[in-house]
């Protein structure tokens, strides 16, 4: 039976930025606690997580305890102290809220925990390729728009090592990227360089191309880590995101697809990003409930 750490975020949407002053890398963060209840409150409220049947530890990530730093550094190096401690505990890492610029930390701690040795698999769910590289761009960059080009070592170094705790970029070719159907030349650009494997929209959808491709990924690598964007999902499941992102799926291809990855026996780390924008007027009940759905589809098959 395994023990889970769930890893919760406290903190709305603050559009933290990065860009290149002089050569070095400058971030800009500041503070916006949730006005309303988040989606997590939801999933409690409905005992999604007695499901699980294991030992839970739950951890709020907090500023708190960096108060001399930003924001973004802070929280950011407290999700990679977070995911270390739990991962040396011998507990899976299920990362409920917050966005996907935490991912690099997520990983970071799972690096730490297990060695830069350790081959991390990534499978990344998300309908924006989020791969900008900051060097290259005039002005500054939202770093929900860098996860995946600062886990892959094209951007942002000092940040990777000294915030994030991932000292070794990831390889390109253990990266499974889908659907990403919202990309510029750009980013096809990078992610063609880096060797990532992009599964579009119609092979997400394909459930043999996908388990073939998660399969042979899950053979290659030690662990794996799983992200879920909450724009995978067509509107319609998702209303209260922040803004509407067109096509996308329907929940159960994503849960679906959510245990296939699973059921490989190598996930450590599980993140659900942006699923929480405080716009409470726009059904977030129903948000939640399309969030607490693929968390049980987790929860169901991560033994």
């Amino acid at each position: 039976m395994y023990k889970l750490k769930v890893i919760e975020c406290g903190y709305c949407y603050a559009k933290w930025r990065a860009e290149m002053v002089n050569g070095c890398e400058v971030l800009t963060s500041g503070i916006r606690p949730f006005k309303g209840p988040r989606a997590i409150d939801y999933i409690r409220d409905k005992g999604t997580f007695d499901r699980a049947n294991c030992d839970i530890e739950f951890y709020q990530v907090s500023h708190l305890k960096e108060l001399a730093m930003q924001p973004a550094v802070a929280i950011t190096r407290d999700y990679s102290n977070a995911v270390c401690s739990g991962i040396r505990d011998g507990r899976k890492i299920m990362a409920i809220g917050g966005y996907c610029n935490y991912a690099p930390a997520i990983v970071g701690g799972l690096q730490r925990a297990l060695g830069k040795d350790t081959s991390i698999g990534v499978v990344w769910m998300d309908a924006h390729s989020d791969n900008v590289v900051v060097e290259e761009t005039d002005g500054p960059v939202r770093l929900v728009g860098v996860p995946v080009s600062t886990m892959l070592g094209q951007t942002l170094p000092s940040y990777r090592v000294e915030v994030c705790g991932l000292e070794e970029p990831l390889k390109g070719s253990n990266m499974i990227m889908s659907d990403i159907r919202i990309m510029n030349e750009s980013g096809a650009g990078h992610m063609e360089e880096a060797g990532v494997i992009h599964l579009d929209a119609s092979q997400y959808d394909n459930t043999k191309c996908w388990k073939e491709h998660v399969h042979e990924l899950a053979e290659r690598v030690d662990v794996i880590f799983l992200m879920v964007d909450a724009d995978i999902l067509k509107y319609d499941y998702i209303p209260s995101y922040e803004k509407r992102v067109p096509y996308g799926h329907d929940l159960e291809t994503v849960q679906r697809n959510v245990e296939a990855v699973l059921r490989t026996g190598k996930v450590e780390a599980m993140a659900t990003f942006c699923f929480d924008f405080d716009h409470y007027d726009n059904d977030h009940e129903r948000t939640s409930e399309s969030l607490r759905r693929i968390i049980e589809a987790a929860l169901d098959n991560w033994n």
